[in-house]
């Protein structure tokens, strides 16, 4: 079964031959660098010139000096200004790393997959600490950070027992700026005005918004005071056309004698709305003398969404009055046919969403001769408030659908009937006349933290660091969901709007006013927490966790070269606890309260040594244990259990497993490196990863005479939850390049290239009950990954286009309440632009124009082989214009 196609032509720059050409002209400049090294250090008599270097190049140069000065195995960002990172978002200049990718989420870039693995297996820091997350599960959405208020971003791919919250695949820490960092007052503002492509794809639909930031640093009291502020707004328009079908399921009536996968339903949606993300970001630096300092950090973001849906939407399958029939089937799949009986839903949802983050940190530090000590204190909390309201119609008689994939993700289709004359539609159908889902969760930490270093003269070491942290989690979420019934026949009457727009060969669907229909047609719904049914969407976790710490500093020599390292151990112990209910089905439909957990502790041995070689090389290698706890989902006690055949059969349960242990993993890294002093690199770099268990969905056997289930022919049954399981290898190769290309030849002065492939494999296969329980790869996982960016930056004039590239993988695809689910993603290539211009006239002003997703790339995935399209959406291109300014 063919499930991943090597399609190199899907990246038109061969990304193996550009990494080639970008290291021979690299070694090329070197020699010539070298050579010119030489003959300028002859002529000590000339006057050598002060350079400031600025925009792109200051970026790259300020990232490639915390590479090449850290002991372990890292990748860098840094801002090439205050107020602008390279990107408009966290999570697409990480995704531009080597051994980083991003999956897109509504067209833009949401979470991070380091090293083939999914989000869940890393963490972020802000600031070094551990944050919550609005998610249901600890994966950073980090679209929730405006990039306008990060100054860099480090991310640790090996691990460093200093590092508290690391992950098993690495550590992302986002830092804000230290106001006594600089020399003087900074005031920034930039202003943008931004434009989607497709416009306005329904009634009502906004295709333009804004971004507006603004940032102030001062130094006050002879520089022992420093302050600074910053906000960023981002109003952006949210527009997409998507086509779904939903999965394939098997069928025994369309081919006699033989099991046919048929379309379980499809569905044709425009969604329109915005969001809008205010962000604001406040350090309070004191440093009275040399021997103290105190910093204050405060973070908040409020990101609000509205996301108008309207399409039509055909169960097939799933409605037990379609059939099948003059089916074209290959390889068991019916790629075209007729469905008859079929009843079309027209469907206008709204989904809003309201999250807040808030996070605050005070670190002092105290120095005193060969000693360092420090006392760190943080909370972060989390909301997250969500709400799906759905209103349905449909005709009254049924309908027949003809479609052909042929070989396509979007199938060719043949509806019958008329769906935007209000006169022929109703309210109801299929999926019922309204229904809200409300799902709200709040995640709360608070951390301690103090450590305390010693300096010392030594052969082989320079200080030593021990420490300990302790870290208090709480995450709760709360489901509310009703149904409600229309009111009189369901006509829609004046709120009615135009069509929406046709979308994949489908008819044009009617459009109504949301607002207007729910108070004409409706009487008043409460959304509420559904007793005994809904329950168990409801649940609490706590999460405990000490960790103490020692930290040897290397600082030596190897054969008369320097070396430099650490070696270090983390003791780690988690108390982790739900409550939640357990649900009896019928019939007996009652709850019966549960808290359960556990208790274990890890013990993480690290090591890293950076061996400096002649020539700037540097040889690098990074050893240790490490881990990632549980989704915080997965670890929810909530039960469902029953019998097969409700008042007696076999027991059966499903639910989360409060009980798991943490993924848990040895691995070994190795890099080498040459620098070419701050202005470009070359590396090259393995790593290898044993996972010792991973997390699966399984049916397993249990007792159930807990549960008192009468009525039952025996206590043992079967029950289906997240259970630790066997692991497996998971290793990678990692090349990248950074130049600037006048290294190569003085006429090259301001253009330069980056560029880096990641090749990735695993030996790890998981079983998912969505593909009949068939081994599918390791989540996050894309076996090639591929970037190139080339710039131009002289005289004030400056441009960039970038490339990303990931092979096709196994991705988390989100739904109401953070519930998510595994589908195969094709492999992704986004293009994004960049040009702006420095006024020398005005100093301090400049102005940029980008566009982001430049070819309008779509997102596409599939049901386990690409025979079996699943989904195929288009957010169009994001165009921004505006201005600089700094003070």
């Amino acid at each position: 079964m063919k499930t991943f196609a090597n399609k190199r032509s899907a990246f038109q720059l061969s990304p193996v031959a550009a990494g080639c050409a970008i290291f021979v002209t690299i070694m090329a400049g070197s020699a010539q660098a070298q050579t010119a090294t030489t003959t300028d250090t002859a002529a000590t008599d000339v006057p050598v010139a002060t350079v400031t270097v600025t925009g792109i190049r200051r970026a790259i140069e300020d990232a490639i000096a915390v590479k090449r000065e850290s002991t372990g195995i890292v990748e860098a960002i840094s801002s090439e200004d205050i107020g602008k990172l390279p990107d408009v978002s966290i999570a697409e200049s990480l995704a531009r790393l080597p051994g980083l990718s991003a999956q897109r989420v509504n067209g833009q870039a949401q979470s991070i997959s380091i090293r083939g693995t999914s989000g869940d297996l890393s963490t972020a820091l802000l600031n070094g600490r551990e944050q919550v997350t609005t998610s249901s599960d600890r994966t950073v959405e980090y679209d929730q950070y405006p990039s306008e208020l990060i100054s860099a971003v480090t991310v640790y791919k090996t691990g460093d027992a200093a590092v508290i919250g690391q992950g098993l695949s690495g550590t992302v820490d986002l830092q804000t700026i230290k106001p006594l960092s600089l020399r003087e007052r900074v005031v920034t503002v930039n202003v943008r005005g931004e434009k989607n492509s497709k416009g306005e794809i329904s009634a009502g639909s906004p295709d333009t918004g804004s971004r507006v930031s603004a940032s102030y640093i001062d130094q006050f009291a002879n520089r022992t005071l420093g302050v600074a502020i910053g906000y960023a707004r981002q109003d952006k328009p949210n527009v997409g056309e998507q086509f779904e079908t939903w999965d394939w399921v098997d069928d025994t009536n369309v081919v006699p004698g033989s099991t046919v996968k048929v379309p379980k339903g499809m569905k044709s949606i425009a969604t329109t709305g915005n969001q809008v993300r205010d962000g604001l970001m406040g350090v309070l630096e004191w440093r009275p003398n040399r021997n103290f300092s105190s910093t204050f950090d405060v973070y908040h973001s409020r990101f609000d969404q509205e996301e108008i849906r309207r399409g039509i939407e055909m169960p097939l399958k799933d409605d037990g009055q379609v059939s099948f029939s003059n089916p074209t089937v290959v390889n068991g799949t019916m790629i075209s046919g007729t469905a008859n009986n079929v009843n079309p839903v027209v469907r206008n949802n709204r989904l809003t969403r309201d999250d807040k983050l808030t996070a605050f940190g005070w670190n002092n530090r105290y120095t005193t001769g060969d000693w360092v000590g420090i006392v760190d204190i943080s909370r972060s909390k989390a909301d997250h408030k969500e709400q799906l309201i759905e209103i349905n119609a449909g005709r009254a008689a049924r309908q027949t659908l003809n479609y052909s994939y042929n070989g396509g993700t979007i199938p060719v289709l043949g509806l019958s009937g008329t769906y935007d004359d209000p006169s022929q539609i109703a309210i109801g159908g299929q999926f019922g006349e309204g229904y809200v889902n409300a799902p709200n969760m709040t995640d709360k930490m608070t951390s301690f933290r103090t450590s305390i270093e010693r300096k010392f003269d030594n052969a082989y070491f320079n200080s030593l660091e021990l420490g300990f942290n302790y870290s208090k989690r709480e995450k709760e979420k709360e489901h509310l969901e009703t149904g409600f019934s229309k009111i009189g026949n369901g006509t829609f009457g004046a709120n009615v709007l135009n069509s929406s727009q046709a979308l994949y060969g489908l008819q044009n669907s009617l459009s109504w006013d949301i607002d207007g229909v729910l108070a004409n047609n409706f009487g008043p719904f409460t959304p509420a927490v559904l007793v005994p049914w809904g329950a168990t969407k409801n649940w609490t976790i706590e999460e405990k966790v000490k960790t103490g710490y020692a930290k040897l500093n290397i600082d030596t020599e190897l054969m008369s070269m320097p070396l430099r390292g650490n070696i270090g151990m983390q003791v780690i112990e988690t108390d982790q606890s739900s409550t939640a209910n357990t649900l009896r089905a019928w019939p007996f439909a009652d709850l019966v309260p549960l808290t359960d957990g556990k208790k274990y502790t890890d013990y993480l041995p690290s090591i890293n040594l950076a061996w400096s070689l002649p020539d700037q090389q540097f040889l690098r290698f990074g050893a240790g244990k490490t881990l990632a706890r549980a989704k915080l989902n997965q670890l929810n006690a909530a039960l469902e259990v029953g019998l097969t055949a409700q008042t007696t059969g076999t027991p059966y349960g499903n639910g989360g497993n409060a009980q798991l242990d943490p993924w848990r993993a040895k691995q070994v890294d190795l890099s080498y490196e040459k620098y070419f002093g701050n202005k470009g690199y070359i590396s090259a770099a393995g790593f290898y990863k044993d996972l010792s268990s991973y997390i699966y969905s399984v049916t397993v056997p249990r007792d159930f005479s807990e549960f008192n289930l009468q009525g039952a022919l025996t206590n043992i049954g079967t029950i289906t939850q997240p259970r630790n399981g066997e692991g497996g290898s998971l290793r990678g190769l990692e090349f990248a390049a950074s130049t600037p290309l006048d290294m190569i030849h003085p006429m090259l002065d301001g253009f330069g290239i980056t560029a880096n492939a990641s090749f990735t494999n695993s030996e790890i296969s998981i079983l998912d009950q969505r593909f009949g329980n068939v081994a599918i790869p390791l989540p996050g996982l894309s076996k090639r990954v591929f970037n190139v960016t080339a710039y131009y930056e002289k005289d004030g004039f400056s441009a960039r286009i970038s490339q990303r590239y990931r092979s096709d993988y196994v991705g988390e695809i989100g739904g109401i309440g953070g519930a998510t689910e595994l589908t195969y993603v094709k492999a992704d290539k986004v293009v994004d632009l960049q040009l702006g211009y420095d006024f020398k006239q005005v100093e301090g002003l400049s102005v940029l124009f980008q566009v982001n997703n430049l070819t309008d790339t779509a997102f596409r995935s599939y049901a386990g082989t690409e025979d079996r399209p699943r989904g195929y959406a288009k957010y169009g291109r994001q165009m921004l214009f505006g201005l600089n300014y700094k003070l």
